[in-house]
């Protein structure tokens, strides 16, 4: 369940939702981990309302793992119900969620265990997997290492695409939580079988995705998109082309028959 979770503080829900949802996301939690369907908390992170809460969210995803799997962070986009010109303020940068999360986590997660998406743009998001040991430490699976040159190396699309669609299923899904106990009589690796039992059980994923809007629309960033809406006549729209609305609110892309959740904000 891709559920949305933008604070633990009812008045940014009233401001950015329209009436207070905490008991209730709080509620589908506890459901989902009853059922065995695992959680990704979703923020939209919006200046001035709830970013200072981005390490809170993370602790809250901890305490109810492994039924929450993670938190993908969504800096705020402007667009139907929110058509208003932003200024600089009122956004918040990829880079600055990633700074936000090493600092608010008091370096409990490190800016260098993030890396840059595996298929589409750069500049569009970014992820961080983890395993989340018994004593809450996080320990990185993941970690940017530099390339030549200013950007990195550039992936194909569609390798990058199915990886991430297997990491998904496996890392998202709820985890099978029946221990796999090393046989008996067999060597013990210690340290190691915790790990590695944990790797099975409790991995943690940190991630982003920034979404465009009339603002700071970058056809390079939809060149390279892959994730695409099928419109009735056959053509395969972008997802943030799919969404935008002109800067009066108007849907530019959807199709007609979808046009009653243009007022829903990513």
């Amino acid at each position: 369940v891709f559920l949305q979770f933008d604070s633990l503080d009812d008045v940014v829900y009233t401001r950015l939702r329209g009436r207070p949802l905490l008991e209730k996301k709080l509620a589908a939690i506890d459901t989902c981990a009853a059922q065995g369907v695992g959680v990704m908390l979703v923020p939209t992170l919006a200046p001035g309302l709830n970013t200072a809460e981005i390490g809170a969210l993370i602790d809250i995803a901890i305490q109810r793992a492994p039924a929450v799997r993670g938190v993908h962070f969504q800096p705020v986009s402007y667009f139907g119900r929110y058509s208003l010109d932003p200024a600089n303020e009122s956004r918040i940068t990829i880079p600055e969620v990633i700074r936000a999360v090493e600092a608010q986590t008091n370096g409990r997660v490190r800016a260098e265990s993030f890396r840059p998406p595996g298929g589409e743009n750069a500049l569009c998001s970014f992820h961080g997997n983890f395993v989340l040991m018994p004593d809450g430490e996080l320990k990185p699976l993941t970690r940017h290492i530099a390339q030549s040159g200013c950007c990195g190396q550039a992936e194909d699309g569609a390798h990058g695409s199915i990886r991430s669609r297997q990491f998904v299923a496996k890392a998202w899904a709820a985890p099978e939580l029946e221990p796999t106990l090393p046989s008996p009589g067999g060597p013990s690796l210690g340290a190691w079988d915790v790990f590695l039992e944990r790797l099975r059980t409790h991995t943690f994923c940190i991630s982003g995705m920034a979404f465009q809007d009339a603002w700071n629309l970058d056809l390079e960033r939809l060149k390279d998109c892959y994730i695409n809406i099928l419109s009735p006549d056959g053509r395969l729209v972008p997802f943030c082309a799919y969404n935008l609305t002109s800067q009066t609110g108007r849907a530019l892309y959807r199709d007609a028959s979808c046009t009653n959740r243009v007022g829903e904000a990513v």
